[in-house]
């Protein structure tokens, strides 16, 4: 018998005898959660082969109202074959309001989704005009609170709970977008960052212990402003500005951070050299992380190109002892900020995964989310999550009466009518002569704006206009046109 079917007979005894226990009603809290997941801090990383991840989990009646109610649905996840995402970043602004019990649903959420690590930044940023602003208690001179609540504290104390593992950013200054700074400026931040650090060690390191468990490092290099070996002795002085002190404070917290690239200005060879120059002259230390994000978001890959990116860089990470290797997907769409659909992230995921330890994503909680977008794309992928496979979401029905008319300023506005049946439609694309120009989609509430206006004003010999429904795998309705 091979490993892997060792593990596969252990998982389903484990599941027998977890569901045994339920219908017993005895279930021992050492093994398993409330919720029905398999505590694993008993059983040794290594324990599983490279190619096996996530958790074992025993999914009960749905407490959050998003999917399919059930008495007992088993699932092991641990022995997938298929990528999953198993973290995700957090901003500021989306939780800065959130008490104890909408944090509590947030984690919920996304540990349906496989997630055990939360990335939370920054602690501590400052403007283009030098203005600090921190979302913790601190007590820095000339500081300001962001909010009135210590985000850090709350955040911390409900992962705790929820029995996430949570990254926590450093600080991060604006100025950084405008790379004309000189090193002393950029090694004067790190400083600020190894205070930062101190503080947030001395506030909630023996408060929170494993729950605070790792860094991440804010600030983003891409394959632009980092190309002389003079730019790149300046970055790798900074990082060890910050590894050295965090190593001395923080020994067992692993270290991330998340370079970005764009292939209009380099290559992937040279992008390539550069990290191999790069990287080896960290101080890392096992467990360390460069997570680059997968840029098929923001549009600085393709996805044609991610494999060859990332295998590149894989050859220079696999050189440096102990260091892993994580992508950092991202969930959105850029040239619309919506929400990419989940044939196209599944792929990013697929891609990747011959290269890689893990994936997390930018974002779940900002894109993905059925607080926030219809709940057909959480939903989603929460059945490829258990089964490996997207739901086969039918075709959608066309929009109905759709309509163009030239407004005060010469821009063309586009109306429509949803169509009867809305329920398997996330969204709606808009086409000029044949080009994607528009993308709309529809909020938690299933609600969705049904006007688009082209803001185009050159336009002067006739334009044809194409609106599709579309679902969360990009299956599209038969077209509705008008020419213009």
């Amino acid at each position: 018998m091979n490993f892997k079917s060792l593990l596969l007979s252990i998982s389903l005894l484990l599941l027998a005898n977890i569901a045994f226990a339920q219908r017993s009603s005895f279930l021992s809290s050492d093994f398993v959660s409330e919720t029905g997941t398999l505590n694993s801090d008993n059983i040794p990383v290594d324990f599983y082969p490279y190619s096996i991840s996530g958790d074992i989990t025993v999914k009960g009646m749905n407490t959050l109202g998003y999917g399919k109610e059930s008495t007992l649905d088993t699932q092991v996840n641990v022995l997938n074959d298929y990528p999953i995402t198993e973290g995700t970043f957090i901003q500021d602004w989306l939780v800065s309001k959130w008490d104890d019990a909408r944090w509590q649903e947030e984690f919920e959420m996304l540990k349906e989704a496989g997630n055990k690590y939360l990335v939370f930044a920054s602690a501590l940023h400052t403007d283009i005009n030098d203005v600090p602003k921190a979302i913790y208690a601190t007590s820095m001179d000339n500081v300001k609170s962001k909010y009135s609540t210590d985000l850090i504290d709350i955040c911390l104390r409900n992962a705790r709970e929820a029995g996430f593992k949570v990254f926590i950013g450093l600080n991060f200054h604006d100025r950084w977008w405008q790379p004309s700074y000189s090193p002393e400026w950029l090694h004067e931040q790190m400083e600020i960052g190894n205070r930062v650090a101190d503080e947030l060690v001395s506030l909630y390191k023996n408060k929170y212990d494993s729950t605070f468990y790792g860094w991440y490092w804010s600030w983003e290099i891409d394959n632009l402003n980092y190309k002389t070996q003079q730019r790149q002795n300046m970055l790798i002085n900074a990082l060890n500005i910050n590894i050295n002190h965090l190593n001395e404070i923080t020994p067992d917290m692993p270290f991330l951070f998340c370079p970005f690239v764009n292939y209009r200005i380099g290559d992937s060879h040279e992008n390539r050299d550069m990290w191999k120059y790069i990287l080896p002259q960290v101080h890392f230390r096992e467990g360390d992380i460069f997570g680059p994000q997968d840029c098929i978001g923001a549009g600085g890959l393709e996805l044609s190109m991610l494999g060859e990116w990332f295998g590149l860089m894989s050859e220079v990470v696999d050189s440096i002892p102990g260091l892993q290797f994580w992508s950092d997907a991202e969930t959105f769409d850029q040239r619309f900020w919506t929400a990419g659909t989940l044939d196209r992230f599944v792929e990013q995921l697929q891609i990747v995964e011959p290269y890689v330890d893990k994936i997390i994503s930018f974002a779940y909680s900002h894109y993905y989310s059925p607080f926030l977008k219809k709940k057909n794309f959480h939903e989603g992928y929460v059945e490829y999550y258990q089964t490996g496979s997207l739901p086969d979401t039918g075709s959608p029905k066309p929009v109905v009466d759709l309509t163009a008319e030239k407004n005060e300023n010469g821009e063309i506005v586009l109306t429509w009518n949803e169509p009867g049946n809305i329920e398997n439609i996330v969204g709606y694309f808009i086409y000029r002569n044949g080009n994607l120009i528009g993308d709309i989609q529809y909020n938690n509430n299933n609600w969705c704006e049904t006007i688009f206006t082209d803001t185009d004003i050159q336009i002067n010999a006739n334009v044809v206009y194409d609106v599709y429904s579309y679902t969360i795998t990009s299956v599209k309705s038969p077209k509705r046109s008008i020419t213009y």
